[in-house]
Order: C-alpha cells, then sequence, then structure tokens
C-alpha cells in the first residue's frame, strides 16, 4: 500500500468532525420538509407542503472532553481521566417529498453519512506526549490502558413511505416507513484490552515492560492495495464495498381543539399537540475485512516501552501495522472475512405543543438502544439525547433555540434561524464567542418548497 493508512484513516475521522446528523431545531416542524424523515418516517404525511425539494443539507456534531481551542489552536485537556471523542456526518442532495393527496406521502434522501467514536479508561494525556515512552511515563501510576476507536462510513439512500391510519373531527394518527438502502464505504476499528507494565529503575534510566493485555485493528479491505500491488482507484474502492439493508418505522399523533367544525379543516399546521414516537435506524453495517484485520493476545516477555517505540516507527501500511503487532504479542488470529457494525438505532419520542400566533415548543428524547462505553462491540450511537426547542416560525421565517442535554452529559444553547429556502444553525452559541470546548457543531439546509402561505392552507384544507 503506497499511502500511509494510518494517516489516512486519522484525517478521515478528523475530517468527519466537521459534520453531523441532527437537524434539531426543525424536529416537529411542518415545515422540516423532506427532512422530516431523518427523525420520524411518518412526519412526511403531516409535512405542510405538497411537495418540496432540498437540494443541500449539511450538519456538524461533535462531543468531546479532551479536545479545547485557544489562539485558533487545538490542544489536549491535561490529567488524568476517561476520555472520550464522538462525532457523525450527514450530507445530503436532492432530498424530495412529495404529497399526492393529503392521506399519504412519498419521500426520497440520498445521504452521506459517517459516525466516529473514541474512547478510553481513565488516562493521564497532554500535548507533551511525543513517543510511546512518554506516554507511559506520565501514565505509570495508571492501572491499566483500555480504550477503543470505531469508525464507519456509508451512501445511503432512503425510500420513505407514509400515510393517515386514522382520522376524526379532532385527531389523526399517522405512520411511516423508511427503507435505507446502504452502500458501505469505509470502516475502520482498534481496541486495547487491560494492557498493564511494571516499573523497574536502574542507575541511569527507569523502564516500563509490559506484563498483560490484548487488543484488536481491523479495516475495510477497500483500503488495501490491488492485486497488481499498487493502490486501489476511486473506481475499485467503491466497487469493493457491501451493500444491505437497513428499517426505520414511526408514527405520529396530531391533536386538534375542539370545535364543531368538519375534522377535514384540520391540517398539517393548525395542531395543538403532535406527538411522535420512531425506531430509527434499525439494522448494521457489513463490510469485507482486510487480510491484516487481526486480533491479538498475550504480551510477549521482555516487551517495555522502548522496544515499543522501535517496533512502531515508519508503519506504512495495515501489513506493517500487523506485523509488528506480531512480534509484540505471543498469539495473533486473523477476525474473519467480513465484520459488521452496528448502526445507530436509537428510539425517538418527540413532543411538540403550538401555542398560535407561530410560537411552538419542542422536547425531543432519543434514547440509543447501543450503549456508549462497550470496549468489545463495534457499534455507533447518536450523541442527541434531550432537546428542547422553543421557535418562532412561518413558511418563510423562523427562529430556534435549542436548548440540548447530550448523552455525554454535556449541556449545549444553540440557535438557528431560517430565511426563505435557507436554514443556518449552531449547536453550541459559545462556539460564536470563543471556542472553549469542541462539542456542538453546525447545520445549514437549502430548501425548494411553495412560499405562498395562502396557497399552501387552501390545498390542506381542500377535501380529498
Amino acid at each position: 500500500m503506497k499511502k500511509n493508512l494510518i494517516s489516512c484513516l486519522t484525517l478521515l475521522i478528523c475530517f468527519s468532525g466537521l459534520k453531523a446528523q441532527s437537524y434539531q431545531s426543525t424536529y416537529g416542524s411542518a415545515y422540516a420538509g423532506s427532512t422530516s424523515i431523518k427523525n420520524n418516517p411518518a412526519a412526511s404525511v403531516n409535512s405542510a407542503y405538497k411537495w418540496d425539494l432540498t437540494l443541500f443539507t449539511a450538519q456538524v456534531r461533535a462531543s468531546t472532553n479532551s479536545l479545547f481551542m485557544r489562539n485558533d489552536s487545538a490542544f489536549l485537556t491535561g490529567g488524568s481521566h476517561s476520555r472520550f471523542l464522538h462525532n457523525n456526518v450527514d450530507i445530503s442532495l436532492l432530498n424530495f417529498l412529495y404529497k399526492p393527496n393529503n392521506q399519504q406521502a412519498f419521500a426520497f434522501n440520498l445521504r452521506a453519512r459517517t459516525y466516529n467514536h473514541i474512547r478510553t479508561a481513565p488516562i493521564f494525556a497532554s500535548d507533551s506526549i511525543y513517543s510511546i515512552h512518554d506516554f507511559i511515563v506520565q501514565n505509570r501510576t495508571t492501572p491499566y490502558l483500555e480504550g477503543f476507536v470505531t469508525h464507519s462510513g456509508w451512501i445511503q439512500g432512503d425510500f420513505n413511505y407514509s400515510r393517515i391510519l386514522n382520522e376524526n373531527h379532532n385527531s389523526r394518527l399517522t405512520g411511516g416507513v423508511t427503507l435505507q438502502v446502504m452502500k458501505n464505504i469505509s470502516a475502520a476499528y482498534g481496541r486495547v484490552s487491560k494492557m498493564s507494565y511494571l516499573e523497574s529503575k536502574t542507575s541511569t534510566d527507569t523502564v516500563y515492560t509490559f506484563v498483560t493485555g490484548g487488543g484488536a485493528f481491523g479495516y475495510s479491505s477497500n483500503y488495501d492495495e490491488t492485486s497488481s500491488g499498487t493502490s486501489s482507484t476511486p473506481k475499485e474502492f467503491l466497487k469493493n464495498t457491501v451493500t444491505n439493508f437497513g428499517l426505520s418505522l414511526g408514527v405520529e399523533y396530531l391533536l386538534y381543539a375542539e370545535t364543531p367544525s368538519s375534522y377535514q379543516q384540520n391540517n398539517a399546521m393548525n395542531y395543538q399537540w403532535k406527538i411522535g414516537v420512531s425506531l430509527m435506524d434499525l439494522g448494521a453495517s457489513r463490510y469485507k475485512s482486510s487480510e491484516f484485520s487481526s486480533q491479538f493476545r498475550n504480551i510477549d516477555p521482555g516487551i517495555t516501552d522502548i522496544t515499543m517505540d522501535q517496533k512502531f516507527m515508519n508503519i506504512q501500511s495495515g501489513r506493517d501495522l500487523r506485523d509488528s503487532l506480531a512480534t509484540v504479542f505471543t498469539s495473533a488470529d486473523s477476525v474473519g472475512d467480513k465484520f459488521k457494525i452496528g448502526s445507530p438505532t436509537r428510539l425517538v419520542i418527540n413532543v411538540d405543543r403550538s401555542f398560535g400566533n407561530n410560537l411552538y415548543l419542542n422536547a425531543d428524547l432519543n434514547i440509543n438502544l447501543h450503549g456508549t462505553s462497550g470496549y468489545k462491540r463495534l457499534l455507533t450511537r447518536e450523541i442527541n439525547l434531550l432537546t428542547v426547542t422553543p421557535r418562532w416560525e412561518t413558511i418563510n421565517w423562523g427562529v430556534y433555540l435549542p436548548i440540548q442535554y447530550n448523552s455525554q452529559g454535556q449541556f449545549h444553547i444553540g440557535a438557528a434561524l431560517k430565511a426563505g429556502p435557507l436554514v443556518l444553525g449552531i449547536h453550541n452559541l459559545q462556539w460564536v464567542k470563543q471556542i472553549k470546548n469542541l462539542s456542538g457543531g453546525g447545520y445549514l439546509m437549502l430548501s425548494i418548497h411553495p412560499f405562498n402561505k395562502k396557497k399552501v392552507i387552501s390545498k390542506l384544507d381542500c377535501p380529498e
């Protein structure tokens, strides 16, 4: 492999921190259009529009306790504690929604997504660490080293259908399903398990000898060289991937004011309460495993921090990494031809309250069905936990103030604005004045849809 695999994957993970999934300011909104199915597949039939074309969306979301900014540079936080970095990407093009009538809707999204997770047991870290020896010296009192890194990225087509299941004079129940066709593009993982060492001092130096531990690493085979020994071309890189399917399901219940008027005058915008429940991203991404992906057990006696530094100099490929690790451990085994990484499966409960005069309050509870601290299973997870969003919104304008407590115990206040077809938002207002912590992000949406409220209302009110 001509390219440095480790550098390539590191850059990929770092780059993916620039965008992420979760357009939280629009959750529960009748004006979310085709993007509403990213939170609940049943929401598309409750769109205010007969049709919607979202040309482009991109979003940033990241959560970490170990990186902060100072003078436009990133630094590691000091001290000894459990460390994490989670981020995810959702970029989409040409998302389309169409309602042939007020009873059903179809939607399609073309998306690129990636999730990246790093977590460790308590360790000491700082910007003064330049080698394994430096790291071990600063962690000489740490009982053991343990942690994982997981990366999964894919291209996805969403095929959505939703319809009204039941309706009367003051309520409406809708259901929806989204079939996800996934082309799995890129994956990598690494684990270190219970690695410990002993300190011994001589008259001239202090040496740390590893005594226990294990680990594993792997990545998708499309990063390997071709059979001719050359790096994969973009065409070959995409061809050597796996296609599989995912599923999302949801229901929404709309409650209207008690009036003597016909229920046919109820529409997507004049509800009092909207309650949604959905199961999102059921399934897993599957990848062809590189022939160099391996798991390792039992430290070879006599391995020290100095020999570790020597063995991991000039790693240029997955083969180099496997061969070096094989000299550190007494047992090295292949991990098989394929591996899978769990999708960010989650239960979403969304409650939206309309107060009239274009004022709304939305509460969104996101319960990950995969934990965030497991060291053995390969999983991806959402960062969202609980978000409360007051909003003032019309068909052309909107102001949003999402307040979030995320799955890592971090509290953020964000903001977003809508002006015609454009929505711009930020997850952490602290980023505006100074980035003290890299947790947060932002998002952008560009949509085309009917902008005349009178015409939209008249179409919604029209009996089927």
